[in-house]
């Protein structure tokens, strides 16, 4: 009798057989977080799949199961093959022996919902049929930074770019060469944001910005976030321009990748939260490293600097200094959205791509 991986898999199990798949899929960080989003609960986690089998293999639907005591069914949720769902996922076909990053897809959950105990399914198909079954235990933890997070521009800002599900923070591809070769293995920039300033109808310059000064965020104040020490400070590297790349090479970026960064700041303000500010001005940073920053104090400027073809400030928080490190939610304090012809005053929430915001006094 021919069986099927999966049904192998039932039987060892209940036998007491022990038994490992030859697909295996695990999450990371490995520690997840759960970040409050507008109205909901969000989990911004990936899973490393890799395909140990012969076959070359298909991922045919992701599923999340939300338990409660002893195990019991709250909710649940998929993407899958019936109405093709899985397409969210787009490197889904698996080659033997090789790895695959996947995004989750299954990230947004209910407020009212205990998520901290979650059990994600995965089924990989070869040809028309379910192969390999896998489950991952996921027990994420609320996180709610013990600085207290103010934006670090005055506004009002667009949010260019967040870590939304498509957002390119929530996407490094730590599978690609360039990223192995860098030895990258997690995404210090998970819950990154990208702010610009732009005028009333969102243009982000003057004429054809070929000019930096032409840009309406070019030269405006960045402040610390919260207070802390400053641990980096980078001041010296040329801003870019609209057509024109970075002023480094790959070689350069190889041998210190902290350049894309540009001219930057990194600021502890200690419990392992470190702020990183970049892509600033040249010449416009006005602090040093072993210097203590009030929350709100002028570190330096919007710039056009490091790997960067937009005049915008890059901010994340995270749990250690440079690419070693986890990324770590950044609600803000004391701001408003607007909403239209109004503004929306937030006492504390997080940021979304297409937000148009200002900081509080």
């Amino acid at each position: 009798m021919k069986l099927h991986n999966t049904a192998f898999a039932a039987m060892a199990l209940a036998s007491g057989m022990a038994w490992a798949a030859p697909v295996e899929v695990s999450v990371s960080p490995a520690k997840p977080l759960i970040e409050q989003g507008k109205g909901q609960q969000l989990l911004n986690i990936d899973f490393l799949v890799k395909n140990d089998s012969q076959d070359k293999v298909e991922l045919s639907e992701v599923e999340v199961s939300v338990l409660g005591d002893a195990g019991k069914l709250v909710a649940q949720y998929r993407v899958g093959a019936n109405g093709r769902s899985v397409l969210v996922v787009p490197n889904r076909l698996i080659e033997p022996g090789k790895s695959e990053l996947v995004f989750n897809p299954l990230f947004a959950f209910p407020q009212e919902l205990d998520i901290s105990r979650l059990r994600y399914t995965f089924k990989f198909d070869v040809g028309d049929d379910t192969k390999y079954t896998v489950e991952v235990p996921v027990a994420p933890s609320a996180f709610k930074p013990k600085a207290q997070l103010q934006l670090p521009l005055a506004g009002p800002v667009l949010v260019h770019d967040g870590h939304d599900f498509y957002g390119h923070h929530r996407r490094l591809p730590l599978l690609d060469p360039m990223a192995q070769a860098l030895k990258w293995q997690r995404n210090f920039m998970r819950y990154s944001y990208d702010f610009v300033a732009t005028d009333d109808q969102g243009r982000m310059f003057k004429g054809d910005g070929s000019r930096n000064e032409d840009w309406y965020g070019w030269g405006k104040p960045i402040v610390a976030p919260a207070g802390g020490k400053v641990i980096r400070a980078v001041a010296t590297i040329p801003d870019n321009s609209k057509g024109k790349g970075p002023s480094f090479g790959k070689e350069q970026f190889i041998a210190d990748p902290s350049i894309m960064w540009g001219n930057h700041v990194e600021i502890d303000h200690g419990n392992g939260e470190i702020s990183l500010l970049a892509h600033m001005k040249q010449g416009s940073v006005t602090v040093k490293v072993g210097d203590t920053v009030k929350a709100g104090q002028k570190v330096g400027e919007m710039g056009f600097s490091g790997d960067a073809f937009l005049v915008h400030l890059h901010y994340d928080l995270k749990n250690a200094p440079g690419f070693d490190a986890d990324a770590l939610p950044s609600p803000f304090n004391n701001f408003e959205r607007l909403t239209g012809k109004n503004w929306l005053k937030v006492k504390q929430g997080q940021v979304d791509s297409g937000d148009v915001v200002r900081r509080l006094p």
